[in-house]
């Protein structure tokens, strides 16, 4: 069945609305934007978002904004280093590029365990059967489609990505495998339309009303975001309260503190892994330069300790932990609001 990109993206998926379309292009609000005093502090608002400043294998890409790097600039250093638009045009670049082969080398660099953390990501949500879920950042769509058999056909999924080409690979999925039902309307299903919505738009500006959604998740996507902050602020605007947010990434332990020697056996572990495994496994798919990425990325990305202190005393949330994943290598910072 084909597919076309259309529709506008809605503000506000609660209950007893009617879902937004299944696949949306990049949207302009149609609705009232509230007053920037009536949303946190640091959370800005316009009148369009035909473009993203986010990435996130999480899963993204919009048309990129307008800048032009020199011939000399890698990706990496683009993706790294820019400044602004740059900086997101060279990460939007990254995952249009990888998309192909991103589920691939998914299972393959993670040995298929992935899937694992990803399960336990959506329990510690706590969404039910009938939920409204969020997944930022959200690539291929793995987690969506974890949030969509939680909820059920009562409930609805919002999966939203920077990248059209993540999102249009997403599509694929859904259709390809016996994933058909989690994306097009369910014609005498318990829940009406379809359980997901699939939206080509900006994590820092998400395009939804205040305290729509019952969890929101975000998938190896805060670590890419050009605003970690403002990010967080959005998803405590648009999470109910009393919900959670889960956050799975790479664990980025600190050396310095008390248990500094198994943090650097952490470190040093993945480390070698990406340098030993990852990125040659790349290299032979022709990516390098996308995955070389990682590493510096991850070096970049606060630790366990830093991510609470940010999330409670900086973005306002009432309760904020992390729980290390995989032996420490990943992690998932855990929300209420």
């Amino acid at each position: 069945q084909r597919t076309t990109m259309e529709g506008r993206a809605s503000r506000g998926v609660g209950a007893g609305s009617s879902p937004p379309p299944c696949f949306v292009r990049p949207f302009r609000r149609t609705r009232a934007i509230p007053p920037r005093d009536s949303r946190l502090a640091g959370s800005s608002s316009s009148s369009t978002t035909s473009t993203s400043s986010f990435s996130g294998p999480g899963e993204n890409d919009d048309a990129a904004r307008g800048t032009t790097t020199t011939a000399t600039t890698t990706l990496t250093e683009e993706a790294l280093q820019g400044r602004g638009d740059g900086r997101s045009k060279g990460r939007q670049k990254l995952f249009t590029n990888i998309s192909p082969v991103y589920d691939v080398l998914n299972d393959a660099l993670s040995l298929g365990l992935h899937r694992t953390w990803k399960r336990r990501v959506v329990k510690l949500t706590e969404c039910g059967v009938g939920d409204t879920a969020l997944d930022v950042c959200c690539g291929s769509g793995d987690l969506a489609f974890l949030l969509a058999r939680k909820v059920g056909g009562s409930g609805h999924v919002s999966a939203l990505d920077f990248s059209a080409n993540m999102l249009s690979y997403a599509l694929q999925r859904s259709v390809s495998k016996d994933l058909f039902r989690f994306t097009f309307d369910r014609r005498g299903g318990k829940g009406g339309a379809s359980t997901i919505s699939w939206i080509h738009g900006d994590a820092l500006d998400l395009p939804f009303d205040d305290s729509s959604f019952d969890c929101v998740t975000i998938g190896y996507g805060l670590r890419n975001v050009e605003d970690r902050e403002r990010c967080l602020q959005e998803v405590r605007r648009v999470l109910r309260p009393g919900k959670r947010a889960v956050i799975l990434d790479f664990n980025s332990p600190d050396e310095s503190g008390e248990g500094g020697r198994r943090s650097k056996a952490i470190n040093t572990f993945r480390d070698a892994c990406l340098d030993a495994f990852v990125v040659p496994v790349a290299t032979a798919c022709g990516l390098r330069e996308e995955y070389a990425y990682l590493k510096p990325s991850i070096a970049d990305y606060p630790t366990g300790e830093d991510l609470v202190a940010l999330a409670r005393d900086e973005v306002g949330f009432g309760e904020a932990e992390f729980q290390e994943i995989a032996a420490g290598l990943m992690g998932a910072l855990v929300l209420r609001k």
